[in-house]
């Protein structure tokens, strides 16, 4: 009985913190909060590489700027035109 307990407990967490995914939430295509990130791989106004567990996520745009660095959290401001999942 406890076994199946442990499975519907599980199973009702969210993906995220099934999988240890990051998160990713926009504000239109001028904000990007990434949390579960490790760092900071590359930051320039046209481009901006976080690292996480699962993979890197690349950031393409205009004027991007890091609003925010924490150990487990970056927020991207700028024009964002396109992001990319590299494994």
């Amino acid at each position: 009985m406890r076994k199946k307990h442990q499975n519907k407990v599980k199973s009702e967490l969210p993906i995220d913190f099934r999988y240890n995914l990051p998160v990713i939430e926009f504000t239109g295509n001028r904000q990007a909060m990434v949390e579960g990130s490790t760092g900071v791989l590359h930051y320039s106004e046209e481009a901006v590489r976080i690292n996480t567990r699962m993979s890197v996520i690349a950031f393409e745009g205009r004027g991007l700027t890091l609003k925010c660095i924490s150990p487990t959290c970056v927020i991207i401001e700028g024009f964002i035109v396109n992001v990319e999942f590299i494994s």
